[in-house]
């Protein structure tokens, strides 16, 4: 009897997994996330269309995708850069030799490699993501490494 309610237990507990993960994936919001936060990561002029009301709105529905469908993990690190991104305009700062943008960067890297992991359970390097968009990479890797590891240690993950 212990072994058939353990095995119940079990059952009823992968059943609900795969409901859940059957929710998440059914209607193709997980693809169009992942893409848009893709798109923001790589192509160099992508952050310019922000300066627009449309451009603006469209980033407000994918926060709130995001949010809705992505992991504790992507919505600190979602976090993370929206509010550094409040602080630097608040401070009106022009921070040492871009590093500020480096950090965004990079946390932008980061949420796109979470949502991988979130929705495909592959996990890529945010790196690598930056190693697509940054022509000098090897000149700031160590810059790279160095928020990666401390965004890391700061939100308590490992992307």
């Amino acid at each position: 009897m212990v072994s058939d309610k353990l095995k119940t237990d079990r059952e009823f507990e992968f059943n609900k997994a795969l409901q859940i993960d059957e929710f998440y994936r059914k209607d193709g919001n997980l693809q169009n996330i992942m893409l848009e936060w893709t798109h923001y990561a790589i192509v160099n002029d992508a952050m310019d269309s922000l300066n627009t009301d449309k451009g603006i709105k469209k980033l407000q529905v994918l926060v709130q995708k995001t949010v809705g469908y992505g992991s504790s993990r992507t919505v600190k690190l979602l976090t993370e850069m929206f509010q550094e991104v409040y602080q630097d305009n608040a401070d009106n700062k022009s921070t040492k030799s871009g590093e500020s943008g480096f950090s965004t960067m990079v946390i932008m890297a980061m949420i796109v490699s979470s949502l991988k992991e979130d929705f495909t359970g592959q996990k890529i390097e945010p790196l690598d993501i930056l190693k697509i968009k940054i022509n000098d990479y090897v000149d700031y890797e160590d810059s790279f490494k160095r928020i990666l590891d401390e965004i890391n240690t700061k939100l308590g993950v490992n992307i």
